[in-house]
Parts: C-alpha cells; sequence; structure tokens
C-alpha cells in the first residue's frame, strides 16, 4: 500500500530528512504533534519581532526603542492568541521574566550585526513555492532586502548556537534553496545568503552561483526521490546520534526500544 507522499519539500523537511528518516516520518507523514519547548517558542517570538520591526516601521525609525516596542507587541500576542498561548501560561512568573528577557537580548544583539536603519527590506516572511521537477518546493524567507548595489539578499534569522562548520555547511545548504525559490519566482538570483545567528552575534554570508543553485536543486531532487522510495517501500530508518538528545520522538523510537518504548504503527484513516 505504502505511505502517502508529502504534498512539498521545505528546507527544514529536507534537513529533518537527512539527519533521521524515523523522525521524518513522524512528523511529515504521520503528523505526530511535537510538544512546544522554550527554545522553539522564543523563537517563534524572536522572529515575529523582527518581522514587524522591519517590514512596519520605517529605515529612519527603527531604534532599540522601537525594537523593543515590537518585542511588546510579538509578546503580548504570543499570550492572547496561537499555539504558544497555553504553553506561556503555565509558566512560572520567574521562567517568564527569563524568557523575555532572553528575548529582548536576541533582538538587541541585532544592532552589533548590522545597522537595521540602512537595511533597505522587500519584505519579511514570504512564503514562495515553485515545482523541481516532479515536486513542489516551498519555503518561508525570514527577510528579503535589496544591498547597495540593489542587488537581492536572502536573510535568514537563527535563534540558537551557531553551528559547527559541518552543519554550517547544511544551514546554508537551507538559505540557498531559499535563494533557488526566489530565482524561479521573482526570476532574479539573489546576489548573496546571510544567516544571521543572534545570540551569538554572528553573519555567515555567502555568494549565490548557478552553480550552487543546481546543487540545491540536485540535492534536493535526490532527498525528494529518496523520500517517495521510502513511502513506496514503508521503510524509514532511524538514524541514532547525537541529535536524539533534542529529538521530540525519542519516546517513540524504535532505536530505544530496550527501554520499553513502543514501536508506533502508522496511521490509517
Amino acid at each position: 500500500m505504502g505511505f502517502p507522499l508529502p504534498c512539498s519539500l521545505t528546507p527544514t523537511k529536507v534537513t529533518a530528512f537527512k539527519d533521521c528518516a524515523y523522525s521524518f516520518r513522524l512528523s511529515v507523514i504521520d503528523k505526530v504533534p511535537q510538544p512546544l519547548s522554550l527554545w522553539t517558542v522564543k523563537g517563534v517570538i524572536a522572529h515575529k519581532a523582527l518581522e514587524r520591526f522591519y517590514f512596519n516601521l520605517e529605515p529612519g525609525e527603527r531604534s532599540p526603542a522601537s525594537a523593543m516596542e515590537s518585542i511588546d507587541a510579538a509578546w503580548e500576542r504570543a499570550f492572547d492568541a496561537g499555539h504558544a498561548a497555553s504553553f506561556l501560561s503555565e509558566l512560572t512568573p520567574e521562567r517568564k521574566r527569563s524568557l523575555r528577557s532572553e528575548i529582548d537580548e536576541l533582538i538587541l544583539n541585532l544592532f552589533t550585526v548590522e545597522d537595521p536603519s540602512k537595511i533597505r527590506v522587500i519584505g519579511t516572511e514570504i512564503m514562495l513555492e515553485s515545482p523541481i521537477g516532479d515536486f513542489l518546493a516551498r519555503g518561508m524567507i525570514d527577510r528579503l532586502e535589496l544591498d547597495s548595489n540593489g542587488d537581492l539578499v536572502v536573510v535568514d534569522y537563527k535563534t540558537g548556537r551557531s553551528p559547527s562548520h559541518l552543519r554550517e555547511q547544511d544551514k546554508l545548504a537551507a538559505v540557498l534553496f531559499y535563494a533557488l525559490l526566489v530565482e524561479r519566482v521573482i526570476g532574479k538570483r539573489p546576489r548573496a545568503v546571510k544567516l544571521i545567528y543572534l545570540k551569538d552575534r554572528i553573519v555567515i554570508e555567502t555568494e549565490v552561483t548557478p552553480q550552487r543553485l543546481k546543487a540545491v536543486a540536485t540535492r534536493t531532487s535526490a532527498v525528494w526521490h529518496a523520500v517517495r522510495a521510502a513511502c513506496e517501500t514503508e521503510s524509514f530508518r532511524p538514524r541514532p546520534s547525537r541529535l536524539c538528545n533534542f529529538c521530540a520522538y525519542r519516546c517513540q523510537c524504535p532505536s530505544f526500544e530496550a527501554q520499553g518504548q513502543p514501536y508506533p504503527q502508522h496511521a490509517t484513516g
């Protein structure tokens, strides 16, 4: 019978499949919900604050004070609506203060790596999609901007720590995936992609070339074919690694059956 194919591939899904096919199956195929965590909620609120800061404000209005106002708005909205509201409401007052302080620090760190008043924003939180071969590629771009020469630059914010060199290449591949979508949808190749690690105040930027975009398309197509084969054979094997320590599905993974955890069955119907 086989498993149903995903409707599309995103950079997150590509990374998930490469890291662990079994975790990919649970999240993408079976759609088993992942519990919220402090770091995911922190990332969501920080991204919403940055979206408001760069999209709603004119360059001359972007100051540390207006950044704090953007955080206030994102913070209040997170408590009032959305999937994070119930999670946040259960935090102790002390943990809420700590979380808010961490978010404030992330956003204010932005001013140490760039001058927001000089950023020429085209758009924020832009959803793009385009067919690549026989599948649909989709992605949400944190920020698309113009540099001083009028060339496009794709920017992705990261609220966690900066990665090792090996993982850095994976992160860059994800942003190059966005650049490929920009070229296909808008018709203009970005000059560069940029990763901004807010916690460590590090910016990683690399040039976008036709060769790199072709490599991204080729690698993504290969992942899609592997996903399709796994669906046809119902074979999504776990890949134990240090990432298991942070996996929301660890208690459902057959690699840990020795600990008495059941092997989940594929959802039907």
